[in-house]
């Protein structure tokens, strides 16, 4: 059986992490392959850090789905699939104040058009701090196997969200 456009996808992109991991820039700390069977879905997901920094607070996650709908239209009417595409920064800050500032940072680097969502968090019951913030930058369009290409253009753009949003970890 031919691979599906998903697993395409899932390889350019992590031929394209593992290329800047191997060139130093960044360390991979973490992936995840998953098939939903309940709702029948797939995930990958790529986790990475910048090289060199001792304890580095901010981890940029790749995160690549399928779902049911795109699987079976690929499968059983062989029209292309479309993925979706996500990059998710994890981060500790002690204010709340510092969204505007992880979104503006966010927003500079990867362009007015993208949705960006960020998510605070705290251990029970120190509610004072430091959050954990996800900062999620979407995109409001599926990708297709055609946008191959532009998967290992956006690792750049990944590294350079990871060294701007570095120093303002735990403001």
């Amino acid at each position: 059986m031919d691979p599906t456009a998903f697993d395409n996808l899932k390889t350019v992109l992590e031929g394209a992490v593992y290329d800047a991991d191997l060139q130093g820039r960044i360390a991979v700390v973490d992936r995840r392959d998953l098939a939903d069977l309940a709702r029948l879905s797939r995930e990958y997901a790529i986790s990475f850090q910048l090289n060199g920094v001792s304890n580095p607070p901010v981890t940029c996650t790749a995160q690549l789905s399928i779902d049911f709908a795109e699987l079976v239209n690929e499968r059983l009417h062989h029209h292309r699939a479309g993925c979706r595409l996500a990059v998710v920064f994890t981060m500790p800050i002690r204010r709340s104040s510092a969204c505007a500032i992880v979104e503006g940072t966010l927003r500079t680097i990867w362009g007015k058009e993208r949705i960006i969502r960020q998510t605070l968090s705290w251990q029970f019951p120190h509610e004072g701090g430091p959050y954990k913030n996800e900062a999620m930058v979407e995109f409001a369009r599926l990708i297709y196997e055609e946008n191959a290409a532009d998967l290992p253009e956006m690792v750049p753009y990944m590294i350079s969200s990871l060294e701007q949003l570095q120093p303002l970890s735990s403001q």
